[in-house]
C-alpha cells in the first residue's frame, strides 16, 4: 500500500485556541465534539471530500469514534480541498533532509510534530498526523533553503519509493513552496497521509 503525503496551510492559532480545548473536553466525553460540530456546520467539512457539512453529516461518517470527530475538527482550520503534499515523494525529501543533519529532529519538515493532547494521540487516519506551528515556519523555511545545494548532492538511502535527485528536488522545492505559502499566511501547517 502507498503511503500518499497530503499537506496543508493550518491556522495553528485557532486550532489552539478553539480546537485543542474542544478535542481535550471530548477525551473525557465525546459528546462535547458533537456539540461543536452541530453549532459550526458552516466552518467545517468532510475530511473525506471537501464538501461542507450538512445537517445530515453523521451519515457520511459510520461509526463516530473520537479520532474521527478530531478529523472533523481539524477542517475548521484548513482548506481540505487545498492538498499541497508531496505524495510518494515524502520519503525521498524526508530522508534528504535528514541527511542534511540540521533539524534537531530530520523529519520534522515534511511530518510535523506528533499532537498529543492528554495522552491521546490525535492521528485520524491512523497513518500518521503531525503539525507545524506558524511560528516555526520562518525558521524551517530559511534553514530549507539555506541548505538547498547540499541537498541537490545527497545521497539518502533505504527509500521506500524509486526516485531520482531530479524527482525529489522537485518535491523539495515544492516543500519550500508550501512554507512560503504558510509564511505569507501567517499560519502553520498540517502534515498526514
Amino acid at each position: 500500500m502507498s503511503m500518499e503525503h497530503k499537506a496543508f496551510v493550518f491556522d495553528t492559532e485557532k486550532f489552539h485556541a478553539e480546537i485543542e480545548p474542544v478535542m481535550k473536553d471530548s477525551i473525557k466525553n465525546a459528546e462535547v465534539a458533537h456539540r461543536y460540530i452541530c453549532e459550526h456546520l458552516d466552518e467545517l467539512q468532510s475530511p473525506y471530500t471537501g464538501d461542507e457539512l450538512g445537517e445530515d453529516w453523521e451519515e457520511e461518517f459510520g461509526e463516530l469514534t473520537l479520532q474521527t470527530y478530531f478529523d472533523i475538527l481539524l477542517t475548521t482550520c484548513y482548506d481540505v480541498e487545498d492538498d499541497r503534499g508531496l505524495g510518494e515523494m515524502w520519503d525521498a525529501v524526508n530522508e534528504v533532509i535528514k541527511s542534511l543533519d540540521v533539524f534537531e529532529y530530520g523529519e520534522v519538515p515534511v511530518l510535523g510534530c506528533q499532537v498529543e493532547i492528554n495522552s491521546v494521540i490525535v492521528d485520524p487516519g491512523m497513518e500518521g498526523l503531525g503539525i507545524i506551528d506558524g511560528d516555526e515556519v520562518a525558521e524551517i523555511l530559511e534553514r530549507l533553503k539555506e541548505n538547498r545545494d547540499e541537498a541537490e548532492s545527497a545521497e539518502p538511502e533505504d527509500l521506500l519509493y524509486e526516485a531520482e535527485p531530479e524527482e525529489w528536488m522537485e518535491a523539495y522545492d515544492d516543500l519550500c513552496s508550501l512554507y512560503e505559502d504558510a509564511l505569507s499566511q501567517k499560519k502553520g501547517l498540517l502534515l498526514t497521509f
